[in-house]
């Protein structure tokens, strides 16, 4: 699996060498940042087996803060970046003292976090003076990125490439620190049963927290960068259709590793332009997807792939 993951990044790195096409790179793009978010979701609920519904929320309001910074206040995109991910890690601090303390699980999780991620996307639909209501803001600024032969703007299309792709890898990198240390074994003990994990020592409550904190700021990264691509921001980036998006991707590459958000955030991103789908039947190809995983490939396509080469 390794070998294949450094052929998949190698090829990444060469292809806008081979690729002339402005919306084939558009899409990878978004491809990139979706799957960025699918990795840091599976921190919380592929690890932790915690179905947060509220990293859809930390996405948005990141992307709000970053660029209400920005264009209003006038700062630089990447100071702005720090207060947006404190602002996101001391709201999912929150949320998920509440609900860990609670000790909630599974539907009633979902449900809590859920009515939070709607609280805050009901705040920034409403809180017209600071977020422009449902007309959202448009972003003209870009990332400023320095060299030792100058400054330059991220505003093509390779650029961002290249800045997305990076962010994928870091955020990637991140996640398997977390996984491969000591606190990776806490999470797996606590995802196979946490009420026998506590009798044998682990913090429970701290260590679903930190996948919590951790998820979400990753999460919100990921949101600071997609404003300033996209060119606008709006309440939708915080709303429970996204969540549901994030889950797809997740199923459908695989909850039991982080390879297999990637390559089901990558595939649910392609393939409505591959077939030119609209935005109702989007939604209905999404939600027959996750029918056809559940039912048919409950592992995802990585797990597929490994249960077939094991038989083999």
């Amino acid at each position: 699996m390794k070998y294949a993951i450094g052929v998949g990044l190698l090829l990444a790195l060469v292809a806008p060498l081979a690729v002339h096409s402005d919306s084939v790179l558009a899409i990878a793009i978004y491809g990139f940042m979706a799957a960025s978010l699918a990795v840091s979701f599976n921190l919380i609920f592929g690890f932790t087996g915690q179905l947060s519904m509220f990293h859809a929320a930390s996405f948005g309001v990141s992307a709000y803060i970053v660029t209400i910074l920005v264009t209003t206040y006038g700062w630089n995109f990447w100071a702005a970046i720090v207060p947006a991910l404190v602002v996101v890690a001391l709201l999912s601090l929150i949320v998920g003292t509440i609900c860990f303390r609670f000790k909630l699980k599974e539907f009633y999780f979902a449900v809590v976090t859920m009515g939070f991620s709607e609280v805050l996307r009901l705040i920034t639909l409403n809180w017209n003076s600071v977020t422009n209501g449902s007309l959202g803001i448009t972003v003209m600024a870009k990332p400023t990125i320095w060299t030792p032969s100058g400054s330059f703007a991220i505003s093509s299309g390779v650029a961002w490439y290249y800045l997305t792709l990076a962010l994928l890898v870091f955020v990637y990198f991140i996640c398997q620190r977390v996984l491969s240390s000591w606190i990776g074994r806490c999470l797996a003990a606590i995802r196979l049963n946490d009420q026998l994990g506590e009798t044998l020592g682990i913090d429970v409550f701290k260590y679903k927290l930190l996948s919590f904190a951790v998820g979400s700021a990753l999460a919100g990264l990921v949101g600071a960068f997609y404003g300033f691509y996209s060119g606008f921001v709006e309440p939708h980036y915080l709303s429970i259709p996204l969540g549901l998006d994030i889950v797809a991707m997740v199923l459908l590459g695989g909850v039991n590793s982080l390879i297999g958000p990637v390559i089901g955030a990558l595939v649910l991103t392609a393939l409505p332009h591959v077939i030119e789908l609209g935005a109702e039947l989007r939604i209905a190809l999404y939600g027959s997807i996750l029918i056809f995983v559940i039912l048919v490939m409950p592992k995802g396509i990585v797990g597929l792939i490994t249960s077939r080469k094991n038989a083999a």
